[in-house]
């Protein structure tokens, strides 16, 4: 099942679900691959990852990655992921200073999409100054941000961003001020969707913290989100552990609806989680559209 640092039975699955599901494009928020301390193994990795992905790639399905902790280990962990994300395989290449190619934002449609690498310091943060000039400058319907580490602790992990738990709420404000109701993350090897909101948010303001990672890294068992909550309120939803499993993202109009599929028997996904909101057209959506 394990080969050169990859789960190839199961993120081959995953790869043509993907194209059974016809998608128009495909999100990993880090861990692709097992990670090493030598640079040269981890490019034979992420080599490894991009052989069992090419059939997507071949469908015309775009992929948009950000690197895990485990893509971080090496002498020079930026490195392999620039030589080998490259070409047809590269991020887009519009990120802040110092994180090309790394951190990244891309429009679909009514849609934006945005893409931060997380290891560039010796905390989980994302840039918020960036981040802020992006949302200003594409002021879409649809907002899907994804990191590899959790913006509150789910699960088994303590590095996640609420150890600056400040800027963690900027971060939070921001997304909610932007009309954001999702964000994405890996690193507890587990699924986890919880909601999150500040006093006196009405209900269709919280943002639901979606925790993906099981695309197949060995499993973690703990729910715990007894981290730096704040005056936060979290509402869990739904936590499932020792199940592999991708999520889709149907958007349609002002609706979206999220499904969380996991494996039943192999190659055999069905819906285990499924939620449903309806975002309005933003004001300056509006009038940079009319």
């Amino acid at each position: 099942m394990d080969h050169n640092g990859v789960n190839t039975l199961i993120l081959g699955e995953i790869a043509s679900a993907i194209i059974k599901e016809k998608a128009k494009f495909v999100t990993f928020s880090g861990d692709l691959v097992l990670g090493s301390k030598n640079d040269a193994e981890v490019e034979s990795q992420l080599k490894t990852w991009l052989g069992v992905m090419q059939p997507v790639y071949n469908a015309g399905i775009k992929v948009f990655a950000v690197r895990g902790n485990h893509e971080s280990y090496s002498q020079h962990p930026t490195e392999p992921w620039l030589k080998v994300m490259a070409g047809k395989y590269a991020m887009p290449n519009n990120g802040p200073k110092g994180e090309k190619d790394l951190t990244f934002s891309v429009v679909y449609k009514n849609a934006l999409i945005v893409g931060f690498d997380q290891f560039q310091t010796d905390k989980a943060r994302v840039n918020q100054p960036w981040l802020d000039s992006v949302l200003k400058k594409n002021p879409k319907q649809h907002l899907f941000v994804m990191a590899h580490e959790m913006a509150f602790r789910a699960g088994e992990h303590t590095d996640n961003m609420d150890n600056d738990a400040p800027a963690r709420d900027k971060f939070w404000h921001s997304l909610a001020n932007a009309g954001g109701r999702t964000y994405f993350s890996g690193h507890d090897h587990l699924y986890d969707h919880t909601a999150f909101s500040a006093p006196g948010w009405p209900a269709n303001k919280s943002i639901h913290q979606y925790v993906l990672g099981t695309a197949g890294a060995p499993f973690y068992h703990k729910n715990d989100h007894d981290g730096a909550n704040g005056d936060w309120l979290q509402t869990p939803i739904k936590h499932i552990e020792d199940e592999f499993g991708y999520a889709v993202v149907d958007v349609d109009g002002p609706k979206v609806t999220i499904t969380f599929k996991t494996r039943k028997s192999p190659g055999v996904y069905t819906a285990a989680d499924t939620w449903s909101y309806i975002v309005p057209i933003r004001a300056a959506a509006k009038k940079k559209t009319s």
